[in-house]
């Protein structure tokens, strides 16, 4: 007679889950108070966690320091001239798999007529991260702009209903080109005209070459001013834009019109505001289809400050 002896082996293995950067061990809770002389270095390995808004003069993290912002229910105000993270220092808001959902507004204060002695690269009132630094900023994802092509109402299903978003990695002016008689999107395109005066031309070429009577939806996403050369001024003034030739760095700006036809411009522009405030721009207008059909074209560009 044969035995037959069965094993049975169980694989365990650890179960890894991400810790908030507020959560890691061995942080020191940090509550500097208020004085504008007050200068703070953290370094030698010393790790601290910032739970209460503070003002100090200024903020150097360096050699194995680490500076946490605790993402906790109450608004956290820091008031400074400057952070410098120099290296091995590191400084946290937030990571990728645990962002901040707190409401932190760092203030750079100063005044041009300071005397203190400026950073012969970062120059006054600055975040800077030197060579070796670490700098991690992790917010909940914004909304940078939509764009709707009909009347959405609560209730309906969205069939029918174009919705485009773009946030970080979609800089430029993006144009989406729709067709009057049936509220469709045609086609769409991005010009990055923060980064190539050659996106500019490409721009103005596309503009002039679109047919009279097509609709045009555009707006800036993250910055399109840098390299914005008049070539592409000079095509979206004659479509009728008024603001085009103010566009600033990073601001909010959105158009709507339908080639040909300047008095169906609706635009918006909004100046960047920093860290002191957001910043928004929103263009929406009503269209009838050749079938007698309604619908909604809305673009928004803006700039939020968490």
């Amino acid at each position: 007679m044969k035995t037959w002896s069965v094993f049975l082996a169980a694989l365990l293995l650890p179960s890894i889950q991400a810790v908030c950067p507020d959560k890691e061990p061995g942080l020191q809770p940090w509550m500097p108070g208020h004085s504008e002389d007050h200068r703070v270095t953290i370094g030698y390995g010393r790790k601290v966690l910032l739970t209460t808004s503070a003002t100090v003069h200024s903020i150097e993290i360096l050699n194995g320091g680490k500076l946490v912002i605790a993402d906790t229910k109450r608004p956290i105000q820091l008031r400074t001239k400057h952070i410098l993270i120099g290296n091995k220092g590191e400084l946290h808001i937030g990571s990728r798999d645990c962002p901040y959902k707190g409401n932190l507004t760092i203030s750079l204060f100063g005044r041009l007529d300071d005397t203190d002695q400026e950073h012969s690269y970062f120059g006054r009132k600055y975040i800077g991260v030197g060579t070796g630094g670490t700098l991690e900023i992790h917010g909940e994802k914004k909304l940078s702009w939509t764009l709707l092509n009909k009347t959405f109402h609560p209730g309906e299903s969205n069939q029918n209903n174009y919705l485009f978003q773009r946030s970080w990695g979609n800089r430029g002016i993006i144009i989406h080109v729709i067709d009057p008689k049936t509220g469709e999107v045609l086609h769409d395109d991005r010009f990055d005209t923060y980064r190539s005066k050659d996106e500019s031309s490409r721009l103005a070429k596309y503009v002039d070459g679109l047919d009279a009577g097509l609709i045009l939806a555009m707006v800036v996403n993250d910055e399109g001013s840098n390299n914005l050369e008049d070539s592409a001024k000079k095509s979206l003034t004659r479509l009728g834009s008024r603001h085009i030739t103010s566009l600033g760095f990073r601001h909010p700006w959105t158009f709507i019109v339908t080639k040909g036809d300047t008095s169906s411009v609706v635009e918006d522009h909004a100046v960047y505001q920093g860290t002191k405030a957001s910043s928004e721009a929103l263009s929406s207008r009503v269209f009838q289809s050749s079938y007698g059909e309604h619908f909604t074209i809305t673009t928004t560009s803006q700039w939020v400050q968490v």
